[in-house]
This record gives structure tokens, C-alpha cells and sequence, in this order.
């Protein structure tokens, strides 16, 4: 048989803007390949051309961040919607669009602009990690400036940072904590003759990218240099709702004083954001463009640009370790002090780690290190053909590489009859630019299985899941061999790869949206467990909330085997304190051997170019209560609180429900009916403004499984005119029983 995954749909937005890009470029933006690992391979472009200067009407206003004020038409930014799990029309939750700039140096205070929507009244700020407080400075309806302290002891590296305003806690942004001199840009800056001049290196460029505009840089390098300029687009904002491809496809053009183009690019292997890397062949002046490569420009569109000779990481091998050893990695890059490290892992890692490298007190980029439990081995050539397989001894991890264009490499293993073998790739998940296909042959030559692609639900960032996986069961005993190989037929040193070839290991995850919950006292509101499974993990799943503040309830929840997700609400008391508070949430398995309970993860539902819907994990979970405004409707149930609800296979039950609208509030009632699994299904009538009463009826299918249980929490939402109200009643949990029998 063979299998082959989907492209998931960033794929395809990567496929269709590639195409685009290249013919851009070819008419007018010759692309250099990106820079490996060699300095030659940023050479001199003979033929370049001198940047040109834009029309006077592109210009971008001069100062900054007011420029990037909502309002202004030259920075007016289609606001992303927030996609959350509660209704529309509830008082308005803070969104933040952008943050500029987006980082600060350790050991420095900033002032920092937060543009978005319902920022009116912000009061506070919140960042995850420690080392890092800000204040609110200053507050409107859609910008906060806001005052950003960093210790000099901070951790390196990415922070979440959120505004806590009247609606409750916003959305989270990205913001880094740096280790060089920060610059923002000022304008006007977008052609040679006003490039803004940089008074040293290295330097982080904070900068954004408006309508009709690029941003010039004026520095000077010595010969003997080499140059790493290491844009951040994507990092910062990964995913935006209204913009095809989702995210800043920053370009970067490097022009020597005479204006002729020495270097360009415009991303760095399979990631969007670009890296120029350029050895200064002689002392002098030097210009940097940045742009974005389709000429597109908005007030999200805030880079972070890294110029200098900083040590750069490009890639390691292996790609991994065992706990409790020492691993010899080989580092490759610009600027390194060493060609590798003897990487010590000790026995309680976690299952992945970083590798960085300093030099001269500057730490380097880091890259993933995966660790493991498994016997490690070393890929061995020449194993090219089945012939020639190296043979290993299952269950073991081989690190390998398809070291040149074309290369093959094959495995020979012993399995036993009945036995069932999960054979992974652990490439592009690690930084490695291999676009894997793995294949299984039996002794006879004859293929089993092959797969291309395979999804990694837990890494909604990643654009292209490149890395390959079979679950296979032997029905005779043998030998087999396993191939991998680049599915373009690329290789060269960076084409790493780590092949996983053990018993399935069933696990799971779990991650909870909205990752920012709220609601007013006396209030009920909904939030959603989802269920990652790993290695055909069918257990049932129960969630429960912990750490409550006094006097709030909270339904329970189980995710059924073969279900990925479960609806869960909590319930603030009429006179619940105000404030935000951090609740914890259990997810526990009986996995037969042993008991699993795992930590739920915090996580945001966001939206990519118009249509797809990525969970995104984020590093803090809170529930606020604030201050609402009079909800004029109240929905009852003919139902005791906690009652589980019986469906018969193939019949229809139906629940009675009380609405109940304060003097003077008219309107029309919409139900909804959310939580339930595929194969229950609920008719939720309009309730007329003159009705008081209403049935919704609830239908399993015929076959649903016996003991099928969800969590079924109705919504109703009171519209008048411009104006609505909604209420959640706590979840009802549902299960399925044997049809009865006919008479």
C-alpha cells in the first residue's frame, strides 16, 4: 500500500506566492541563492543596478510610530478579527494588531506604541519570563504607549506580551529580548540619498514597512568581514488574517557606495524570513534595503534586523542525542568560534533542546537539538542501494544526511511477525532543509509502503511538513529495508535527518483555546480542549480545571476515544472579585501500563490569509473577570445541574428551554447548540421576540458507538437593533445508549 499525506494549506500559499514572487523578481529583482554555509556564496554581482528611487507620493510620513497610528491613511491597517471561541457580540475584548518596536535590549528601557482595538482604559501590562515589567503610559481606543524595563540579566529570546485593558486580557504579541544596541528607524529613509546611517555594528534595526515603502541603511565594513544581516518578519507576526501570503516576505538588497547590487535575498532555505550573509571584500560604504518582496505595506508589516559580524548557526549534525550521554555536534555557520561542542545531555532533558555558540560575549542564533531514549547510530556510506544497506538493530535512532544531490540511503532490519514498527523522519522539524520521502521494502525489493509528507499537528508554524512517517505491522517474519531520500533529489551537508524506527509510543497533548478567557460575575463562558494524539493513542481523556478562584464552578470534561476535543464552561459567582487570575488545567489518560497526566497548553486560534485556522500554542493561560454590562437575558433548562443526558442510537430527544428577557428587552433570540461530536447532531429554533420558550432537539446516528460522550453547552444571544446580549448556560454532558428496542 502506499500513503501520502496532504500538503497542509500553508503549502499551498507558499507554492502560489512562490510563483508569483519568482516572476516579480526575475523581471526586475535577480535573486541570488541563499547563502550557505561557504562565504563565497554571497559573491559580487557585476551586472546590479542602482537601488531606484521611489515616486514622492510613496513616501512615508516622518516620524515614527505615530506614522503607524490607525487613522493615518498611509499606515491604516485592516485590523485582524480575533478568533476566539466566544460570541461576537459580548462586551469588547483589547486586540493588539501590532507592537513597535518589538523588542529592547537587555538592560534598557524603551517606550513602545501597541496599536489594535478596545485599547481604551489599558491598565496594565503583562509579559511572560522573567526580567521583563512594562506600564502603561499613556491609553486610547486604539493605541497604548507603553514604558518596557528589561533587567540586564534576561533571558535571550522570545516573550509573549499582552495589554490587560476594561474587556479583559488582549491577545498575545511577540517581543524579544536582545543582547545588541537597538535603532529605531526614522524616516524618511526609503531611498539612497536619505538612507539612515548607522553610527556602528553590530545593531538591531527595529523598522516597519507601510504602504509604498522600503527603509535604507547606510553603514560601513572592513575588509575581512563577514556581514550576517538576519531579518525577523514572520517570527514576529507568523500568521495574518487579511493578507496573501500571511506574513512579511521581507527582502534584503545589499548595494556597495557606487550603488551597484552586491547581494540579495529574500528568505533563507524554507523559511520566509531572509538571510544575507556577505564577506566584505574591501573597507567602505555600505547600503541595505529592506522591502518587502511583493511591494505590499501595512502597519503589522514590523521587522527586527540584525546587521553585523555576529556569530550565526546554519545548521548542526547530528540532529540529535540520547539522555544521559555526551553528543559530539558539528556546528556550521558564520563567524563561529569552534566547529563543534561536546553537548552534554543529562538524564532528565526534556525531548528537545537548543544549541547556541558564543563568541567575544555575543551569543549566536540557537538551533533544535532533539533528545531521545533510544540507541543512537550513525549513518554509514556507502549504503545507496538495498545491496548496500547498513544494517541496524531496532529500536534505534540513525543519524544520517543525504549528503549530495541524488544520494539514497537504505537500512536493513530484522521484524518479527505481528510486529509493528512506527518508521519517522526527524528533519525539517529540526531545521534540516530535507524534503524527506521514506519507502519500505520487504527482502524481495517489492514496495510495502511510502510516504512524502506527513502533518505534525503540534507545530502549526511550520509551512511545510516536509518530514515522512509509516506505521507499519509486519505479517511475516524478515528482513526489510527502509530508503529515504530527498524528494526534489537536493542534498549537500545541511540535508540532516534523524530516522526514528521503534514500537509506537502512544501520547498526547492537549491545548486550550481561548488562551484568554473572560467573563463578568455571574457569568458563564465556554472554552475548548484539544486533543493532540500521538502514535494511534485511543484512550479516553478527562480534563478538569484546578485552581479556581473561591466560589467559581467548572464543568468536567472527557475527550471519548476516537474524539479529538471537548467543550468545557466555567462559571464566575454573582459577586466575583474582578481581576485576572491563572487556573490550571489537567488532562489524565489510563494508558494501561501507567497513569499520563499532562499539563494542558495555553493556546490562540488565529487565522491565516483569509481562510485556515491554526492552533497556536502560547506560554500563559488566564481567565479575567471584569466588569460587564447587564446581560438582559437568562436561559433555564428543565434539566438538574450535572444530569447526564441519554440519547438512543437513532432517536431524537428533545430539551425544553426557558427564555427569560428583563422588562423592556425585546428581541429575537438566536440558539446555538456547540460541543458536540460528529453523529450528534441539534436543531436550535429561533426564538421569536414574542416567545418565552423553545425546544431544541438533540439526534444521535444509529451507529454511534455505545458510551459516546460529549459536553453539549447552549448559547443564546438577545438582538435588538445595533445592540445584542448572549448567554452561555453550563455545559450539559451528553452520552450515547443502545437504541431501545422497537415494540
Amino acid at each position: 500500500m502506499t500513503t501520502k499525506a496532504p500538503r497542509q494549506p500553508g503549502t499551498i500559499f507558499s507554492l502560489l506566492f512562490a510563483l508569483a514572487a519568482t516572476a516579480i523578481l526575475l523581471a526586475g529583482e535577480p535573486s541570488q541563492p541563499p547563502p550557505s554555509a561557504k562565504p563565497q556564496a554571497a559573491k559580487a554581482n557585476p551586472q546590479a543596478a542602482t537601488p531606484a528611487k521611489p515616486q514622492a507620493a510613496k513616501a512615508k510620513p516622518k516620524a515614527k510610530p505615530p506614522a503607524a497610528k490607525p487613522g493615518s491613511e498611509k499606515a491604516k491597517v485592516k485590523q485582524k478579527k480575533k478568533i476566539t471561541d466566544e460570541p461576537e457580540d459580548q462586551f469588547p475584548s483589547p486586540v493588539i494588531s501590532y507592537v513597535f518596536p518589538a523588542g529592547a535590549q537587555r538592560g534598557r528601557s524603551i517606550e513602545a506604541t501597541a496599536n489594535g482595538t478596545h485599547l481604551a482604559g489599558a491598565s496594565g501590562v503583562r509579559v511572560t519570563g522573567g526580567g521583563v515589567t512594562a506600564r502603561v503610559v499613556e491609553a486610547t481606543e486604539d493605541l497604548v504607549r507603553i514604558s518596557v524595563a528589561v533587567a540586564p540579566d534576561a533571558e535571550l529570546g522570545e516573550r509573549d506580551l499582552r495589554l490587560i485593558a476594561p474587556g479583559g486580557v488582549s491577545n498575545r504579541y511577540r517581543f524579544f529580548v536582545g543582547q545588541l544596541p537597538e535603532v529605531n528607524e526614522v524616516e524618511p529613509n526609503s531611498d539612497p540619498e536619505h538612507a539612515q546611517r548607522l553610527a556602528s555594528l553590530p545593531v538591531v534595526l527595529n523598522g516597519q514597512i507601510l504602504e509604498g515603502d522600503q527603509d535604507v541603511f547606510r553603514f560601513t565594513a572592513k575588509a575581512g568581514e563577514t556581514l550576517v544581516c538576519d531579518l525577523a518578519g514572520r517570527r514576529i507576526l507568523p500568521y495574518i488574517a487579511d493578507a496573501v501570503p500571511a506574513w512579511l516576505q521581507g527582502s534584503l538588497t545589499l548595494y556597495g557606495a557606487d550603488g551597484r547590487r552586491l547581494a540579495y535575498a529574500a528568505d533563507f532555505r524554507f523559511r520566509p524570513d531572509p538571510l544575507l550573509v556577505f564577506p566584505v571584500a574591501k573597507d567602505g560604504e555600505y547600503l541595505l534595503e529592506v522591502k518587502d518582496a511583493l511591494f505590499r505595506g501595512r502597519g503589522d508589516f514590523v521587522y527586527r534586523l540584525t546587521i553585523g559580524q555576529t556569530p550565526y548557526l546554519t545548521h548542526i549534525f547530528p540532529l540529535g542525542g540520547r539522555r544521559g550521554e555526551t553528543t559530539h555536534v558539528e556546528l556550521h555557520g558564520f563567524n563561529l568560534p569552534a566547529d563543534s561542542l561536546e553537548l552534554n545531555v543529562p538524564a532528565d532533558s526534556f525531548y528537545r533542546r537548543d544549541v547556541s555558540i558564543s563568541r567575544g560575549g555575543l551569543e549566536s542564533n540557537s538551533l533544535p537539538f532533539a533528545v531521545g531514549d533510544l540507541a543512537e547510530v550513525r549513518e554509514a556510506e556507502p549504503n545507496n542501494t538495498p545491496a548496500q544497506a547498513q544494517k541496524i538493530s531496532v529500536p534505534c535512532v540513525v543519524n544520517g544526511r543525504i549528503d549530495k544531490p541524488g544520494d539514497v540511503d537504505c537500512f536493513a532490519f530484522h521484524a518479527a511477525a505481528g510486529q509493528q514498527l512506527v518508521m519517522e523522519v526527524f528533519a525539517r522539524r529540526l531545521e534540516s532543509p530535507l524534503d524527506s520521502v521514506l519507502t519500505l521494502q520487504d527482502a524481495r525489493g517489492q514496495e510495502l509502503a511510502e510516504n512524502d509528507d506527513t502533518v505534525d499537528p503540534e507545530l502549526p508554524l511550520l509551512l511545510h511538513h516536509a518530514d515522512s512517517r509509516l506505521q507499519y505491522t509486519f505479517a511475516t517474519a524478515g528482513d526489510y529495508v527502509l530508503r529515504i531520500r530527498d524528494a526534489q533529489g537536493k542534498g549537500g551537508e545541511e540535508y540532516a535527518y534523524r530516522l526514528v524506527v521503534a514500537p509506537p509510543q502512544p501520547d498526547f497533548t492537549v491545548r486550550v483555546t481561548p488562551d484568554n478567557v473572560r467573563l463578568g460575575p455571574g457569568e458563564t463562558a465556554m472554552i475548548t480542549v484539544n486533543a493532540l494524539r500521538r502514535d494511534a493513542m485511543r484512550e479516553p481523556i478527562s480534563i478538569a480545571l484546578k485552581d479556581l478562584p473561591p466560589g467559581f464552578t467548572a464543568s468536567e470534561g472527557v475527550i471519548p476515544s476516537g474524539q479529538d476535543q471537548v467543550v468545557l464552561t466555567v462559571t464566575a459567582p454573582p459577586g466575583a472579585t474582578l481581576g485576572v487570575f491563572a487556573p490550571t488545567i489537567l488532562a489524565t489518560a489510563d494508558m494501561g501500563t501507567h497513569i499520563a497526566v499532562r499539563k494542558a497548553e495555553a493556546a490562540e486560534s488565529v487565522m491565516q490569509a483569509f481562510s485556515w485556522t491554526h492552533i497556536v500554542p502560547t506560554r500563559e493561560y488566564s481567565l479575567a473577570v471584569v466588569k460587564a454590562p447587564p446581560v438582559p437575558l437568562r436561559l433555564a433548562l428543565d434539566l438538574p445541574p450535572g444530569k447526564v443526558l441519554e440519547l438512543p442510537q437513532g432517536a431524537e430527544v428533545p430539551l425544553k428551554l426557558k427564555v427569560i428577557r428583563d422588562e423592556g428587552a425585546k428581541g429575537g433570540v438566536v440558539l446555538v447548540a456547540a460541543g458536540l461530536p460528529q453523529g450528534l447532531t441539534a436543531r436550535a429554533p429561533f426564538v421569536a421576540a414574542e416567545q418565552s420558550e423553545a425546544t431544541i432537539t438533540l439526534v444521535a446516528a444509529p451507529r454511534l458507538p455505545v458510551g459516546t460522550r460529549q459536553n453539549l453547552v447552549i448559547r443564546g444571544t438577545l438582538r435588538s437593533g445595533k445592540t445584542s446580549a448572549t448567554r452561555v448556560l453550563p455545559a450539559i454532558p451528553v452520552q450515547v445508549v443502545a437504541a431501545k428496542p422497537q415494540a
